[in-house]
């Protein structure tokens, strides 16, 4: 283990337990606690960089069984001088080669209990094993994957992480597709550069195509062999679903931006969401989350969202709940220079596909009290899918407030001529650090099932042939922060329950009578509907709750879900 400075560090303990201590001593764990003499541990600083790794041997040796066991250390910082004080654990990005998760577990003085870090970082901190029965060829493969979606006729590959547990490394593998039990490929891999040792990664892309016909292709990957010989881990198989579509539906790219009047930063998202309706037009829908005790415009519903994601930073945005925390115009990128990079992520969110259309209207009743909104879903195949759900959003264009006090750092670039490569910036550069008079769009003002989508929104049985329609309608009394009815926008978001992110979504103006809707509509003209049917197949004369199966004059078909 690592310590960067010593001088104001006492107790230090190493320990081993199957249940994480409730006491800040560590006297709880059940394996062994270990008291450590600090005289004999050397810190980092002022020493040479192969000259601070303090290894210590346990005590009490213990061969690990079935249960999982914790293996950590703690210790007091007794004074707060400087910045080793005020961060005293050494963590480090998470190289190729260890066997961690992807976070750790920390006990801070000021927590009640302890919490995982999911920072993508690991304490830098190793444990080392001996054993006369460590297996030599064993690698484990993720036990499932999320849906892969691919076109009919078509070869996709999909990445998964192997991981060596074996002495031996990994020189080769080979492995076994499979689908409902049928083998549709077998292959040898043989690395060009091997994994050496126990707690090596590589990624492959499997390869995977199922033909002519759309529908859902149960899979298994197995590594079976490792180096040449049988694989020895039990954690050698990979489930899931393969979804392929008869054709890759439209897709819209679904932003939600997150912001607060108290983000000094908010002129990166401002621009942002021009730039992006500028360049993508209707392929981009965009909603913005007000976050923030002093913020007046949050959303009930959607701050409990922020809150379950761990959103920390404003402004901040996430690209179809799959790009996370990506910053607003910047984007990912890490160069010297401002430029406006956040369409580059943009476009790899964008070239995803989607396996279903979606299409949303809304309508302001009479007396403007509430606001009705229809979705309907077109899936591009055929199957069983239980893990698909709407969620909706309503957002008010145009609020403003002579009250309203908006933080802005920008005022700290005037005069580095920033405002002639971005023009759009020049407001807030010869603004002051604290604006007033803005208008705000695209502001989430009610949201229903953002968190987990709506349960039963979506029916799991699909076809390809039928349009699923689901409504829900908006209180607008719930919603006192709303200013003007008249500039109301609906959005409706299909979502993978299971991986959380966005498969497609669609966005209207809430309009006083029935919008014209886009695609597959079926009840236009002379079109009557014929009959109408439970899910159970059940014949009845009116709508009634739950699934309701529709069958109109011109051979559509519609599922729909009251």
């Amino acid at each position: 283990m690592y310590f960067s400075d010593l001088k104001h560090i006492e107790d230090v303990k190493i320990w081993m337990t199957t249940q994480l201590s409730e006491n800040k001593d560590m006297s709880g764990c059940n394996i062994c606690v270990q008291d450590i003499d600090k005289s004999k541990l050397i810190q980092a600083l002022n020493s040479t960089p192969d000259n601070f790794i303090n290894e210590i041997r346990f005590d009490t040796p213990y061969t690990i069984g079935d249960e999982d066991v914790y293996v950590g250390y703690s210790f007091r910082v007794t004074q707060v001088d400087d910045t080793f004080d005020e961060t005293p654990v050494v963590i480090d990005k998470n190289p190729d080669n260890i066997l961690s998760l992807d976070g750790a577990n920390f006990w801070k003085y000021d927590n009640e209990k302890w919490y995982e870090d999911k920072c993508g970082e690991v304490l830098t901190m190793q444990v080392l094993m001996s054993g006369e029965n460590i297996k030599k060829n064993s690698v484990d493969i993720s036990d499932s994957f999320y849906d892969i979606p691919i076109e009919k006729n078509t070869t996709v590959k999909l990445p998964l992480t192997l991981t060596t547990y074996g002495k031996e490394g990994l020189k080769s593998f080979k492995y076994v597709i499979t689908n409902n039990g049928k083998k549709i490929d077998e292959q040898t891999v043989t690395l060009e550069k091997p994994v050496e040792g126990v707690g090596g990664k590589y990624t492959y892309g499997f390869p995977l195509n199922f033909g002519s016909n759309h529908g859902v292709y149960p899979t298994q990957i197995e590594i079976t062999e490792v180096n040449g010989f049988e694989n020895e881990s039990s954690k050698n198989k990979s489930l899931g679903d393969a979804v392929v579509v008869d054709k890759p539906a439209t897709r819209k790219v679904f932003i939600e931006d997150y912001t607060s009047t108290q983000a000094s930063g908010y002129a990166f998202g401002y621009v942002n969401k021009i730039k992006l309706k500028e360049i993508y037009g209707d392929n981009v829908v965009i909603v913005s989350a007000h976050y923030g005790k002093d913020d007046p415009m949050p959303a009930k519903e959607y701050s409990a969202y922020i809150k379950e994601i761990g959103m920390l930073y404003f402004p901040n945005t996430d690209i179809d709940r799959t790009y996370r925390e990506i910053y607003p115009y910047i984007g990912t990128y890490d160069g010297e220079y401002l430029i406006y990079s956040y369409v580059d992520d943009f476009d790899k969110a964008k070239e995803q596909m989607s396996v279903a259309t979606v299409d949303v209207s809304g309508k302001l009743s009479e007396d403007n009290n509430t606001v009705d909104v229809e979705a309907k879903v077109k899936f591009e195949f055929s199957g069983e899918k239980n893990n698909y759900a709407l969620f909706y959003v309503l957002t008010e264009d145009g609020m403003q407030n002579d009250s309203w006090v908006q933080e802005n750092d920008m005022y700290e670039f005037d005069g580095y001529g920033l405002e002639e490569e971005e023009p759009l910036f020049e407001p807030f550069i010869k603004a002051s650090e604290k604006m007033t008079g803005l208008v705000y769009d695209d502001v989430i003002i009610a949201s229903q099932g953002a968190i987990t989508g709506i349960e039963g929104s979506i029916s799991p049985t699909i076809n390809i042939d039928e349009i699923q329609t689901n409504k829900i309608s908006f209180n607008l009394s719930d919603y006192p922060i709303i200013q003007d009815k008249k500039k109301l926008n609906a959005y409706a978001v299909l979502i993978d329950t299971n991986s959380k992110k966005v498969i497609n979504s669609c966005q209207c103006k809430v309009l006083d009578s029935t919008p014209t809707g886009i695609s597959n509509k079926v009840a236009d003209g002379n079109i009557a509907e014929l009959e109408r049917y439970t899910v159970d197949g059940r014949r009845i004369q009116k709508p009634v709750k739950g699934i309701n199966i529709i069958k109109y004059s011109n051979g559509k078909v519609i599922k729909t879900v009251r």
